[in-house]
């Protein structure tokens, strides 16, 4: 899998800016109610389904029933950078921090990719659900 585009209605993200993509769903699946942990599993399903597709489709329903956990999640990310708001910052200190495992930071194990991942997919899903458009992600 590629860097991660997210796309949804009227907003499109930034570059690759949702490559930490699975690290965030770990992220939230760990402090998720089990209603939410049922919506990511069968997103996770989803990505594993077809190893050879090239986006993952979110259901605005599903956008919309998890928004309430992705603003949690985004608020302890967030409460984690070392710089407030600054996603690059955090990417560099990761980097020093691991030399030689940035493929694995940018794929959900830097805090940095996620803050960056988060405020894009915050965005998507918030369009979801003002539009009731479907999330797709594209690598």
């Amino acid at each position: 899998m590629g860097g991660i585009n997210v796309y949804c209605g009227s907003f499109q993200g930034e570059d690759k800016s949702c490559s930490a993509f699975e690290g965030v769903l770990g992220g939230m699946d760990a402090i998720g109610s089990q209603s939410e942990r049922l919506v990511i599993a069968r997103i996770k399903a989803s990505l594993s389904e077809d190893e050879d597709a090239d986006y993952l489709i979110i259901d605005p329903n599903d956008a919309r029933l998890l928004l309430p956990l992705l603003r949690r999640y985004a608020a302890q990310v967030a409460s984690e950078l070392t710089v407030p708001g600054d996603h690059f910052d955090q990417m560099a200190r990761d980097e020093r921090a691991s030399p030689g495992r940035e493929t694995d930071l940018k794929y959900g194990d830097g805090l940095g990719w996620r803050a960056w991942c988060v405020r894009d997919l915050l965005k998507a899903f918030e369009t979801a659900d003002a539009e009731s458009e479907e999330v797709a992600l594209v690598w």
